[in-house]
């Protein structure tokens, strides 16, 4: 075949030639009919700039893996933060067991759904023990950080979990091996002093309730590090179902029991728990499977901004002075926490397996 004629590309404002073999009529015939005409010599070929979707996830394939992580983690806190919202209001009147029942319900629904007819390669998994004992700390954060928020001011209840992140740090050292630089711990005490300043801790605050509320966060550093283990070689939609496992055989008989017939209005409020929740689950899972879990834990007190944002428009909670004083402190350690993970050398991630069936 002799050389033929050029197509011309055109992309943004630079052209190049690109040569093409020129076929005879005999072999186009043997190629097959052509569903469109070729361009004929001198034609130019446009294509268009990459859209707004391609040119973010082309910048998030490149970016660091701490700093992924650290953006789904605070995608994670604004649903978190409305999922705790709609709970403090249903819980009013719902038991709490009921709200977790209905909830882990739509969790498994929506699960359902996205992975279709891969739903038993989403069952199987390589860790049974550690999947039920991650279930069995959800449990347990569930019950005990709820019924604080539910019983406490959001702020104060948020404030008092953050003591997870003293447990996330010395699990991730002692559990998983991790190394906590100087910049982590300084961002770590930056927001923790700042949680202090919020509580003014003078022995007043340290109910029944505030002591569920930091056993919850004990449970949640458990989460946390059990999920950073399994994100090795479970799927996020696993671990999503194991968790709705373990949920609803602890909570379906108590559920039953203490039953109460929600409002048209209530159920609105339980779906929607439901479906924030999914949300939130999914990001959160997904960020420890990609950033440290020391990287991202400081990140978590950027939840006391939202808790006092939603305690003040929802419920009419004012924030004191103090608590404007430490949340300005908080803003910083998470900015510091963030400037770290953009700028700090990437590690190598080990691929985590595709977690929807393939179309």
């Amino acid at each position: 075949m002799s050389e033929g004629n050029a197509l011309r590309c055109e992309f943004d404002a630079t052209s190049e030639e690109i040569p093409v073999p020129a076929m005879e009529p005999e072999e186009l015939a043997a190629e097959g009919p052509v569903s469109a005409p070729l361009p004929a010599a001198g034609a130019a070929v446009t294509v268009g700039r990459p859209g707004l979707f391609m040119r973010a996830h082309g910048w998030w394939g490149t970016a660091a893996p701490n700093l992924r992580g650290t953006l789904l983690m605070i995608a994670a806190f604004a649903v978190f933060t409305a999922m705790m919202t709609l709970i403090k209001l249903a819980g009013g009147r719902v038991p709490l067991p009921q709200i977790l029942i209905v909830r882990q319900l739509v969790m498994t629904l929506i699960l359902g759904v996205m992975v279709g007819p891969a739903l038993p390669r989403i069952m199987h998994t390589k860790r049974p023990g550690l999947q039920i004992l991650r279930g069995l700390f959800s449990l347990g954060a569930m019950l005990c950080g709820f019924t604080a928020m539910i019983s406490l001011p959001m702020a104060e209840a948020t404030a008092l979990g953050f003591v997870q992140v003293l447990f996330v740090t010395l699990l991730a050292i002692l559990v998983l091996g991790e190394v906590v630089d100087r910049r982590r711990w300084i961002a770590m005490a930056i927001g923790f002093v700042g949680v202090l300043i919020m509580l003014r801790p003078s022995g007043e605050a340290m109910n029944g309730y505030s002591l569920l509320a930091i056993l919850g966060a004990l449970f949640g550093a458990g989460i946390t590090v059990s999920v950073r283990i399994l994100g090795h070689t479970e799927r996020t939609e696993t671990i999503l179902f194991w968790q709705g496992v373990v949920v609803l055989m602890a909570l379906g008989l108590p559920a039953l029991l203490l039953w109460t017939h929600p409002t048209p209005a209530e159920w609105g409020l339980l779906i929607g728990i439901g479906i924030v929740g999914t949300a939130g689950q999914w990001c959160v899972t997904r960020a420890y499977q990609l950033g440290e879990a020391s990287a991202l834990a400081p990140l978590d007190f950027v939840r006391l901004l939202l808790a006092t944002a939603s305690g003040y428009l929802v419920f009419a909670e004012m924030p004191q002075l103090l608590t404007m004083i430490g949340a300005a402190l908080v803003v910083g350690g998470t900015i510091y926490t963030m400037r770290s993970n953009a700028s700090g050398p990437p590690r190598a991630i080990t691929p985590l397996p595709n977690t929807l069936p393939s179309p």
